[in-house]
């Protein structure tokens, strides 16, 4: 281990204890919700990063950048979600399956991942190509 790794592991304890207190004290959660709010975060994988240096921002800093980061995720999951609504309706509609049915089939097939996964491809193609795609991936998952 090099000086440089075993000081980043040295600090590391304190700048998630700093970082869990402020996301205590911001957010109003207990200490185990603030662990999960922090651990599930990509600046949380950065600041174990060797060499990335985070660590030297101050905690307020690093709580910014988290929320930063949230928030952006956040619009991101509400344009999927919408894209899921969208295709889920639009399947239905085409291949007059009941509600429930069509719910069924995305959960069994993978659809839901499918869609999340080619988000940035799909999302911008007119309707029918997406509709192909989505049916094509149900039946390459059956074979």
């Amino acid at each position: 281990m090099d000086r440089q790794t075993s000081v980043e592991t040295a600090i590391m304890p304190f700048k998630v204890n700093e970082l869990v207190e402020i996301i205590m004290e911001k957010k109003k959660i207990s200490f185990s919700d603030a662990f999960f709010y922090l651990y599930t975060t990509n600046c949380y994988r950065l600041l174990q990063k060797e060499g990335a240096k985070l660590w030297y921002m101050s905690g307020l800093g690093l709580y910014e950048m988290i929320e930063k980061e949230k928030k952006a995720s956040k619009r991101m999951d509400r344009k999927i979600l919408l894209f899921y609504s969208f295709c889920l309706e639009n399947y239905k509609n085409k291949y007059q399956l009941p509600p429930d049915a069509t719910l069924n089939l995305f959960m069994q097939k993978g659809v839901f991942e499918f869609l999340k996964e080619n988000f940035d491809v799909l999302h911008s193609q007119g309707d029918e190509y997406i509709l192909t795609e989505i049916h094509e991936f149900i039946n390459k998952k059956a074979v």
